[in-house]
């Protein structure tokens, strides 16, 4: 993974819950035409956000689960799981903002005084109880108190698994009596399964991601570097209403599953691949096309026709009840028997990932993985065929799991080489 798919992944899923850096590489210039800007408006002026009876709910469903495993408090602090309970994006860093979520009773979040205002304005649900701490206390000891006063102190803590490690560290000094597990037991088994408002918000996300690449695509011209590609995509998802980004990988470049440092120009045929997402009320998508520039060669036809073939199969095999490892192997199995096998060789990476708060989340599309399918779930399907050298060919869509079967989120899967929606 290079360096700059680290950074938009972390844009698009772990820490990102503003604007998205418009490129890979810089912000935009004057040079760049906005022409192909014209027309596009908003679309995301009617959606429904995430608000306070739906934070409540997932409160509700935490606890029920919470008493099944045995954990008295969720302890969570600068993470997609403290934003999914409460809507504020803040902790992290050097000075602790945690929220105690017990299984009985109300929330309770330790925040720095000077940040009380901020704090205020930004939680959505559960602001009624918010302890401080000012420069030169203990907030570790604050915390110890709370969960004294609340009579868990020898209790179950489950931890954020985003939880810094000295957070931790530090906790279970000032609460040396109490038992620390993960909280993913919690967090996963409620995230995994999305509720109907995040679904339509994952939705529009990919709407718009589709529609960012649509206008963009129309910039393509000999001269144009996979950099300003990238460029025009952030700035068409910035007019569309959204923050996000995409990248783009020219000719063998593309055959890195991530892209590379070393930038190429276009030429006849050459291979065009573009991934990237936006963020609809902080959730995301996550779609990648791979097109040519000119006609494409036949060995590029082949691959590509492989991969979606791959794709497709994969997708006609997705419902609840069947394992997340089924749907990688159905696409494995595809490529391997057109040749591009065995195992990871040129399919070298897992078929899909969960998606929502984060870029990757679970549940993932994986050899090994025997969880069932549920309802709700959303993921990618993304199988792709690397040659090393020569070119890679990816195409990812996003999916969610209905009763029946499952939609593809944006209903515009591409088709061919020349039609990358439908």
């Amino acid at each position: 993974m290079s360096t700059h798919r680290r950074d938009f992944l972390k844009w698009a899923g772990v820490a990102a819950f503003g604007s998205v850096a418009l490129s890979r590489c810089q912000a935009p210039t004057s040079e760049v035409s906005q022409d192909f800007l014209a027309g596009l408006t908003s679309m995301t002026g009617d959606i429904q956000p995430i608000q306070k009876l739906d934070f409540a709910n997932r409160h509700n469903r935490a606890r029920s689960l919470m008493r099944r495993e045995g954990i008295d408090s969720l302890f969570l602090s600068g993470s997609t799981n403290l934003y999914y309970f409460s809507g504020i994006n803040m902790g992290g860093g050097d000075r602790l903002f945690a929220m105690f979520l017990p299984q009985e009773g109300s929330p309770v979040f330790v925040c720095p005084a000077f940040e009380l205002g901020r704090a205020k304005e930004s939680i959505k649900y559960g602001e009624d109880d918010i302890h401080l701490w000012e420069e030169d206390e203990d907030p570790f000891m604050l915390a110890g108190e709370i969960l004294r006063e609340k009579g868990i102190a020898k209790g179950v803590i489950g931890v954020d698994e985003d939880l810094p490690y000295w957070y931790y560290y530090r906790l279970a000094q000032a609460v040396p009596d109490a038992r620390y597990r993960n909280a993913d037991i919690v967090t996963h088994e409620l995230r995994m399964v999305k509720e109907p408002k995040e679904i339509a918000l994952i939705r529009r996300a990919v709407e718009v991601t589709i529609k960012a690449y649509e206008a963009a695509f129309k910039t393509i011209h000999p001269k144009i570097t996979a950099h300003e590609l990238s460029q025009n995509i952030s700035l068409a998802m910035r007019k569309l209403g959204a923050s996000g980004g995409g990248w783009a990988s020219f000719e063998s470049a593309s055959s890195y599953p991530h892209g590379t440092m070393v930038q190429y120009s276009l030429r006849e045929g050459s291979v065009i691949l573009v991934d990237g997402g936006c963020r609809v009320d902080n959730y995301t998508s996550d779609i990648t096309r791979t097109i040519t520039f000119g006609k494409p060669r036949e060995k590029v036809t082949k691959v590509w026709d492989t991969v979606w073939r791959a794709q497709k199969a994969a997708i006609a095999v997705i419902r609840p009840g069947i394992a997340c490892q089924e749907v990688d192997r159905a696409a494995r199995r595809v490529v391997e028997e057109a040749g591009y096998g065995p195992g990871y060789k040129y399919f070298n990476h897992r078929l899909g990932h969960g998606m929502g708060l984060k870029g990757h989340e679970p549940p993932y599309m994986v050899e090994g993985n025997t969880l069932a399918l549920k309802a709700g779930m959303v993921f990618t399907v993304e199988p792709g065929i690397y040659i090393p050298g020569e070119f890679g060919v990816r195409l990812e869509d996003d999916i969610v799991v209905t009763e029946e079967g499952c939609e593809v989120l944006g209903n515009s899967m591409a088709t061919a080489v020349d039609k990358p929606f439908g």
